[in-house]
């Protein structure tokens, strides 16, 4: 657990926060520690979860928009589900207050996003309300685990067929980055 951490492990952490290419050699050399002992901590950090990786892509290098999105349902575990598919979601948050559910999404595109929330949350879940809200800009650095779509489907995993949708008819919208009439680059 986190409370078992001791001063060592905090600068370890830090030090790869500030850096995450930076060695263990390197580690070691700056703690004055050998780096077998650098290895056996991060290792046990790993398996702690305290100390994970994450390779993404920085939302605001590749100027990516992002979106909060608050939803008031019953049916949360169908609403899980449906995102759970979706390549422009990225994560929920289960929330007390107005609303149940917080969602943040991606795209390439202010439009894709919210189309997405328009046509298939809107239109095809039992909720009770939803709130849209366009993050500006983050304040710090945000990497986000963007996947580029190997393969293509004509049927979205949400089960649409954007060549139909009036959102992606009237360019409204990229279509989604797993079907084959995505318009976008990077998804």
């Amino acid at each position: 657990m986190a409370r078992d951490l001791d001063e060592t492990d905090k600068k370890i952490i830090r030090m790869l926060v500030e850096n995450p290419q930076r060695s263990q050699t390197e580690i070691s050399e700056l703690l004055k520690i050998s780096q077998p002992a650098v290895s056996a901590r991060v290792r046990k950090l790993e398996e702690k979860g305290v100390l994970s990786h994450l390779v993404g892509t920085d939302i605001k290098k590749a100027q990516l928009f992002m979106a909060k999105v608050e939803i008031t349902t019953d049916k949360v575990e169908q609403l899980l589900k449906t995102l759970e598919s979706c390549p422009l979601y990225l994560n929920c948050f289960l929330t007390s207050g107005k609303h149940n559910v917080t969602c943040l999404m991606i795209g390439e595109n202010i439009r894709s996003i919210m189309s997405c929330v328009d046509s298939r949350l809107r239109q095809n879940l039992p909720i009770k309300d939803i709130e849209f809200d366009l993050i500006v800009s983050p304040t710090r650095p945000m990497i986000v685990p963007v996947k580029p779509q190997a393969e293509r489907k004509k049927i979205s995993p949400c089960g649409a067929d954007c060549g139909v949708c009036t959102f992606y008819t009237e360019e409204r919208c990229l279509g989604c980055p797993a079907s084959t009439c995505y318009k976008g680059t990077l998804m």
